[in-house]
């Protein structure tokens, strides 16, 4: 982060610039207000170009929720009770990784490396994202692992993508909507997933150009919302 990312009052708020990255892809454009390394509150892009949209999700605004919540996890717990008692018990990271190691042993040795099951998340789609890679390489020098098939979060279109074109790298920008003849919506949720920010935009735009849109989704969805037929 540069100096000119960040911006400081007299009363000592710093406004820092950042993306979020927020598991959703859209990456919008931030202003995050902090003082004493605490987050007051956060707002979206403020730099007026009419062509962008990259407006913020509420999702995205209440991340100070999420960085501060008291449940957070900052250490290593154990748990002492029954399963789902939420009883646990604070533990040093030393002890952690004794723990950890002890038990990949003594699994690898009694039931063999398949009986390992490897599932990473973080919840972010910044540089944690592939963050699993780094544990997945431990295992493989461990002598391999379990793991589950596929994209957990988007699998679904990548196969019908893959059958339909043959890649996943096809289509066009957002921008080339208004290009179209006709666009069909199938199960897809811009509004909610965004993995983009301005898609809606675009795709209203769209729509206000006379261009034919259908939604088809079992959900009650806001894009079914906008783009549902008028009834004459």
């Amino acid at each position: 982060m540069s100096a000119q990312d960040v911006s400081t009052f007299d009363d000592g708020v710093k406004v820092v610039r950042a993306t979020s990255a927020f598991d959703c892809g859209g990456r919008c454009p931030l202003r995050i207000y902090v003082k004493d390394n605490v987050i007051l509150r956060i707002e979206g892009d403020d730099i007026e170009d009419k062509d962008e949209q990259l407006r913020t999700c509420l999702r995205c605004r209440a991340y100070r929720q999420y960085v501060h919540h008291p449940d957070r996890l900052k250490y290593p717990l154990k748990r002492v009770g029954p399963k789902g008692k939420g009883e646990f018990e604070r533990i040093s990271w030393d002890e952690a990784y004794e723990t950890i190691i002890e038990r990949l042993n003594y699994t690898k040795d009694t039931f063999g490396n398949s009986s390992i099951f490897l599932a990473s998340g973080s919840g972010n789609l910044a540089s944690l994202h592939g963050g699993g890679a780094h544990i997945a390489r431990l295992m493989s020098l461990f002598g391999g692992y379990s793991t589950d098939y596929g994209n957990i979060s988007s699998e679904g279109a990548v196969y019908a993508v893959m059958t339909h074109y043959g890649s996943v790298y096809v289509g066009h920008s957002r921008e080339d909507f208004l290009n179209s003849k006709f666009i069909i919506m199938w199960g897809w949720d811009p509004a909610k997933m965004i993995s983009g920010t301005n898609t809606m935009y675009h795709l209203i735009k769209a729509k206000e150009a006379g261009i034919k849109i259908v939604v088809v989704d079992p959900r009650y969805t806001d894009p079914a919302v906008v783009f549902r037929p008028k009834l004459k």
